[in-house]
C-alpha cells in the first residue's frame, strides 16, 4: 500500500491503519463505506475509531463525550 500519508485513516485512539488515501484515484481503499461495513466508527469532523472499544477507551481518557445510540454506542450516522 505504500508509505504513510496524511490523509490516510487511522484511529484517532490507538493510530491503526484503518485505509490507505490513493493519490492517483483521490480515494481511500478501502472507501469510507467498507469501512462502515467493517463496524469502523466515524466521527464527523473528528475522525475514526477502529472500534466502539477504542471509542470508549478515547473518551475515557480524554473526558471527551460522543454523540451515542439508545444502546450506548457512538453513532453519527443512520
Amino acid at each position: 500500500m505504500g508509505s504513510a500519508n496524511e490523509l490516510d485513516i487511522r484511529c484517532v485512539a490507538c493510530n491503526k491503519l484503518l485505509a490507505h488515501y490513493d493519490s492517483d484515484t483521490d480515494t481511500h481503499r478501502p472507501p469510507p463505506e467498507e469501512l462502515l461495513r467493517d463496524e469502523k466508527v466515524p466521527v464527523p469532523n473528528f475522525g475514526w475509531f477502529c472500534s466502539q472499544e477504542c471509542g470508549n477507551i478515547y473518551s475515557e481518557r480524554t473526558g471527551i463525550k460522543f454523540d451515542r445510540d439508545a444502546n450506548g454506542n457512538i453513532r453519527y450516522y443512520e
